[in-house]
C-alpha cells in the first residue's frame, strides 16, 4: 500500500494546543528557530487560553518532548484519558478552531500538496516493507504547519502508523523551506521517523534502544535510491557527525546487505543481523 498523504483536524487540534501552551517558548529555549507562520499565527491567537484546562494537561503529557507521541496518539484515537476528552472539544469550541484552519488553508493545502510530490519521488512504504517485512497496517504522512515545529512524532494504532514533520528549517531567522524547496532533507526526516518507529516496535527491547541509528541508517538506504547516492553520503557524513554515531557506515552497510538480500528473496533473521551490527 502506497504511502498516504494528509491533511488531520484531530492532530491540527493538537498543535493548537501545544501553541497555546509555553511550548513555543520551550523550543526556542532549546534551539531558537523561525517557526512557520501558521504556527506563528497560532501562537497569537491561542496563547490567551494558555489556562485552559485542555491546554494545561496537553502540555504537561508532552513534558520535555518524550510524552510527545502519546499526546498525539490520544489525539489520533481520541482517546484521551479522563476529562480530558470534554475539556478539548471545549478548547476546539471557545478557540473556534474551524475559523482558524479556514483562515490558513491555502498553507494547509499548499503543504499536503508539497508533501505528497515529495513523496511521491520514492516509494517509502515499499522500501520498509523490503527491509523490515510487511506492515499490515496504512502508512500516513501528516504535514504539520503548527507545533512541535522543529521535530517529526512518529505514532499509531490498530490501522494506521502515523509520521507528522513540519517543514525542513532555515538558517537563523529565515522561515522554513517548504517540503518540495528541500526535498532530500523532508524526506531523510520523514523516512528515519518511520523506520525509527517500525524499529522500535519490532524489535526485542536490548535492540530497540539501538532505533536511533538503525532508523538513520535506513534513512540513508531510503535516499539513496530517492535522490542519488551522494544525498544519502551526504546525509551519513552529516548524520555521524551532529549525533555522535561512529557506527553509522558499518550499520548502513550492513542493513544495505540485509535489504538486498531480502529483495533477492533470502531469509534473514533481523534480530540477529541487527544484533551483530550494533555490537560492533
Amino acid at each position: 500500500m502506497p504511502l498516504l498523504v494528509r491533511t488531520d483536524d484531530r492532530l491540527r487540534l493538537t498543535g493548537c494546543l501545544l501553541a497555546a501552551s509555553d511550548w513555543p517558548e520551550h523550543e526556542q529555549n532549546v534551539k531558537a528557530y523561525k517557526a512557520h507562520r501558521v504556527a506563528e499565527a497560532a501562537r497569537k491567537t491561542f496563547s490567551p487560553l494558555r489556562d485552559h484546562p485542555a491546554v494545561t494537561a496537553s502540555r504537561r503529557l508532552a513534558g520535555d518532548g518524550k510524552g510527545l507521541p502519546t499526546l498525539f496518539a490520544h489525539a489520533l484515537n481520541d482517546d484521551w484519558p479522563g476529562d480530558l476528552a470534554a475539556a478539548v472539544r471545549d478548547f476546539a469550541e471557545v478557540a473556534k478552531l474551524t475559523d482558524f484552519y479556514a483562515e490558513h488553508a491555502t498553507d494547509f493545502e499548499q503543504a499536503e500538496t508539497d508533501a505528497r510530490n515529495v513523496l511521491a519521488r520514492a516509494d517509502l512504504a515499499q522500501f520498509l516493507a523490503d527491509l523490515l517485512g510487511a506492515e499490515q497496517r496504512a502508512h500516513v504522512f501528516v504535514p504539520n504547519l503548527l507545533y512541535p515545529g522543529r521535530q517529526p512524532v512518529a505514532f499509531g494504532n490498530a490501522a494506521e502508523v502515523v509520521v507528522t514533520a513540519p517543514p525542513p528549517l532555515a538558517w537563523g531567522s529565515s522561515p522554513p523551506w517548504r517540503y518540495s524547496e528541500r526535498p532530500d532533507e523532508a524526506l531523510a526526516v520523514i523516512a528515519e521517523a518511520f523506520a525509527r518507529y517500525r524499529f522500535s516496535a519490532s524489535l526485542p527491547a536490548e535492540l530497540a534502544s539501538q532505533s536511533e541509528m538503525l532508523g538513520v541508517a535506513a534513512a540513508v538506504l531510503f535516499l539513496r535510491e530517492a535522490e542519488g547516492p551522494d544525498a544519502g553520503d551526504q546525509l551519513m557524513v552529516m548524520q555521524k557527525k551532529t549525533r555522535g554515531l561512529k557506527q553509522l557506515p558499518a550499520v548502513v552497510a550492513g542493513l544495505e546487505t540485509l535489504l538486498a538480500k531480502r529483495r533477492a528473496g533470502r531469509p534473514v533473521d533481523l534480530n540477529q543481523v541487527i544484533s551483530t551490527l550494533t555490537a560492533t
